[in-house]
């Protein structure tokens, strides 16, 4: 009777789990029919395509701006200044008198001294027809003829007195700023005004060290004015010279390179920040920076491949090695992926830029047209390393 009971029992209680496993099974073959009815999750992206970019290696040291032809002017000789012939700043041309100091006294000398050579000169030439008919002697012939040279001797000082203490410009340029003043006194050896050059060009003095390989004449650099932030406009000039040794203090060689000034954007004994390459130019991929996601394992793209079973892309991580910054865009590496067991980035590869941090490996993609590399692409060039 018992096992009767029992066996009801145990029958009831299959009966009831067998329908509540039936009925937990449909719920859940409805709840996923019910989500299979909705579409795969997506996200829509901006991409653009990898291009490659050439990248030198360089490092940025800083140059002296030097003018080919400056001069400080200064006067030899003492005295009250008689003209003041040019402004600050002025642009004067060759030989253009800048000051004038007093020559009142030189000049009335030199009138009399020229007397005294033409009545020397009339004396000699009295005297040398004299001589020749034994009339005087040779004594006297020859005191003329000193008396002579003394006075044109005369003449010659004070001319070449008046020639110093008028200052003249000894080549066409710019001056510097003065503070004199007609009737003001001043010493022998006052500057008077720097004097720069207007060439049209440009000289750079910079050192680098000794343990970079030497620059080859004629090597393009790029040059930057130190007062400029960034590298929005950058100026090419090419070495000209370098030094026969190597400092002793710093254990750099010292080059001079020229740079076209038209503009007047570098001036005299003004720094510059300069980039001198290092090494040969190497190709890297480039991608825009905004496209480079990060995480504890280093940094990654998302490349997207064409989904073969449905419109739109599917979301393939790939591993990165970056290089060098060159404006809105990052330089990696060819072969770091395919060396991270990926396969290899090539040029022309569908990526991932805005909006790339809402995706996961595999996911389902969608695209929105992106303005191309070239379009970013500007003028300035890679971060280097600085000395």
């Amino acid at each position: 009777m018992n096992i009767r009971r029992w066996s009801i029992t145990v029958f009831l209680s299959i009966a009831v789990f067998s329908g509540l496993a039936a009925f937990k099974v449909s719920e859940i073959k409805a709840a996923i029919a019910f989500g299979e009815s909705f579409p795969e999750h997506s996200e829509t992206v901006e991409t653009t395509e990898i291009t490659t970019a050439t990248y030198t290696p360089s490092i940025n040291v800083i140059g002296d701006v030097l003018a080919p032809q400056h001069i400080d002017i200064r006067n030899e000789l003492p005295g009250k200044i008689a003209i003041v012939n040019f402004e600050s700043g002025e642009h004067v041309s060759k030989g253009q008198v800048l000051l004038q100091l007093d020559i009142s006294i030189e000049e009335a000398n030199l009138v009399a001294a020229r007397a005294r050579a033409e009545l020397s000169r009339s004396v000699h030439k009295r005297a040398s027809n004299l001589h020749k008919s034994k009339a005087i002697s040779q004594e006297q012939l020859d005191r003329s003829k000193a008396d002579l040279a003394t006075s044109l001797a005369e003449i010659k000082v004070l001319e070449s007195t008046i020639s110093k203490k008028t200052i003249q410009a000894p080549f066409a340029g710019r001056t510097g700023i003065h503070q004199f003043e007609v009737g003001q006194y001043i010493l022998d050896n006052t500057q008077i005004t720097t004097l720069v050059g207007d060439k049209g060009y440009m000289w750079i003095d910079f050192k680098i060290p000794e343990f970079y390989p030497a620059l080859t004449l004629g090597t393009d650099i790029s040059t930057i004015p130190i007062y400029q932030q960034k590298s929005d406009t950058t100026f090419t000039a090419f070495i000209l010279a370098e030094d026969t040794v190597i400092s002793d203090d710093s254990r750099s060689r010292r080059y001079r390179a020229k740079v076209e000034n038209t503009g007047r954007v570098f001036t005299h004994k003004s720094s510059v920040n300069v980039s001198v390459p290092i090494r040969d130019s190497i190709s890297y991929l480039a991608v825009p920076t905004i496209a480079i996601q990060n995480d504890n394992l280093g940094q990654f793209i998302y490349v997207l491949s064409k989904n073969v079973k449905a419109d739109g892309f599917r979301a393939i991580q790939k591993r990165i090695n970056t290089h060098a910054h060159k404006g809105r865009l990052t330089l990696i590496e060819h072969d770091f992926s395919k060396n991270m067991g990926n396969e290899r980035l090539t040029e022309g590869a569908i990526i991932a830029v805005a909006g790339s941090f809402k995706l996961h490996e595999g996911m389902l993609v969608y695209t929105k047209q992106r303005p191309s590399l070239a379009d970013q692409k500007d003028n300035s060039t890679p971060e280097q390393e600085s000395l």
